[in-house]
């Protein structure tokens, strides 16, 4: 009977795991857009007189093959999410000198690892996180806060080398950080109306963030792509990634805490996590970026499901935690064993799936003409967003765009879009509210 049981838990992780690594390839698409309708089904059909817990492995597969797999279409597309256009830049940088193949390998060997810290140290140190959440709780405004600070701060120093004339390098130095403010500044402000006031339609409402997420990042660089002259070499297949182990090491390490610490806080995502810890671990070269990037995603995205099945904390943070929430509540600690296996085994699969899409895309993308390939990108985007969210969540995209614009073309840091997530919930932490002021109420 027992035996019974956990093949139909691997069943259901490798079901999860299949349909969310098929999903992940699709540019634009967030993982936790197809997990509120895999919901939405499960309540309409009554649970379907299935275990509820089969339905968490799958879901959970769906969550991790997703963090692995969504490195494929943003390297190879160009289309990222809030999570991975912090690693756009070393990355296309290596798409452009046909190692495309080497960055996927390099971040899927920090998710990987990212996902083995999970599964190992948060069972050790249950108790530990537990006291470490009671005395972030308390202070959760005031971290948040510290780290909308830092980002702000980051714009500092500028170097754009000396100039004849002070007044035009003084112009130069400016216009990037003022451009990066101007960014945090309006994608705040789109943050606090779409938190504030339901504008697509109220069936939907729990799609409120796909528009203006799409619009920020995945658009955006599309656009950039389209109207920049944009080429993608052939690219080349090494038979080994030429990294050290100390890049290896020094990377999983910074990204598995900064994807934490991440997971901890609300409103910060992988990428603001893995670039502080970065800064904090005093992290030098690509290869050691792209790994860290790797594990702190993961580490954000499992890890809060990981932190939510903890006997000692039961934290609800991130979307699929909310979601589960809703039809099962964990009690014993042999259902936390059984999801951190469930990781460990989802993880694994979506390794290899990762290195094999992306040799296979290695291979044929530069065959096909970007620009057709962007613009099939754009209008994928295009009918998603107009299915989940109707012709106002299209208007609500157009504006982020927009936003999302402004970074890449005065090249400043593409962060300040994160605004949209950070000062709304860091305001209602704080107890502001702006919402009258704005007449949303």
């Amino acid at each position: 009977m027992i035996l019974s049981y956990l093949l139909m838990c691997i069943l259901f992780v490798l079901l999860g795991t299949a349909i969310g690594s098929l999903l992940s390839m699709l540019p634009g698409l967030h993982v936790y857009n197809v997990i509120g309708f895999f919901l939405l089904f499960y309540f309409t059909m009554g649970g379907l007189g299935m275990d509820p817990m089969l339905m968490v492995l799958m879901l959970i597969g769906m969550l991790v093959s997703y963090a692995f797999v969504f490195t494929i279409p943003s390297i190879y597309f160009s289309a990222p999410d809030d999570s991975t256009m912090f690693v756009l830049m070393p990355s296309q940088r290596y798409l452009k000198e046909r190692k495309g193949h080497e960055a996927v390998v390099l971040i899927a060997t920090g998710a990987l690892i990212g996902v083995m810290a999970i599964t190992i140290f948060v069972p050790i140190f249950m108790n530990v996180l537990g006291v470490i959440w009671n005395i972030a709780l308390a202070n959760m405004h005031w971290i948040i806060g510290a780290v909308i600070a830092f980002m702000l701060l980051s714009e500092f120093p500028k170097d754009f080398g000396r100039h004849k004339n002070p007044l035009h390098g003084l112009k130069e130095g400016w216009k990037t950080i003022l451009a990066g403010y101007l960014t945090f500044f309006l994608a705040g402000l789109l943050g606090v109306i779409t938190f504030s006031k339901t504008l697509i339609p109220a069936g939907h409402a729990f799609q409120s963030l796909m528009a203006p997420l799409i619009g920020l990042f995945a658009t955006s660089s599309i656009i950039l792509n389209l109207i920049s002259k944009y080429e993608i070499p052939e690219q080349n297949i090494p038979k080994s990634i030429d990294a050290k182990p100390k890049d290896i090491v020094h990377g999983s390490v910074a990204g598995s805490i900064g994807g934490l610490f991440a997971a901890f806080i609300p409103a910060v995502t992988a990428g603001v996590g893995g670039y502080m810890s970065s800064h904090a671990f005093a992290q030098q070269g690509d290869k050691s970026f792209l790994v860290s990037m790797g594990a702190s995603r993961v580490v954000y995205y499992v890890g809060a499901i990981a932190l939510f099945f903890l006997p000692t904390l039961h934290l609800r943070r991130g979307a699929l935690a909310m979601g589960i929430n809703l039809f099962f509540t964990p009690e014993t600690v042999q259902q936390f064993y059984l999801v951190d296996a469930g990781i460990a085994l989802a993880g694994i699969i979506s390794f290899f799936i990762v290195i094999y899409a992306s040799k296979f895309l290695a291979k044929t993308i530069p065959k096909v003409n970007p620009k057709t390939l962007n613009i099939v990108v754009l209008g994928v985007l295009i009918v998603l967003v107009y299915i989940m969210t109707s012709w106002v969540g299209l208007l609500i995209m157009s504006v982020a765009t927009a936003i999302g614009l402004v970074p890449v073309l005065f090249n400043s840091r593409r962060s300040h879009c994160l605004a949209v997530i950070l000062v709304p919930i860091w305001l209602n932490m704080s107890g502001i509210t702006l919402a009258p002021l704005l007449g949303l109420w």
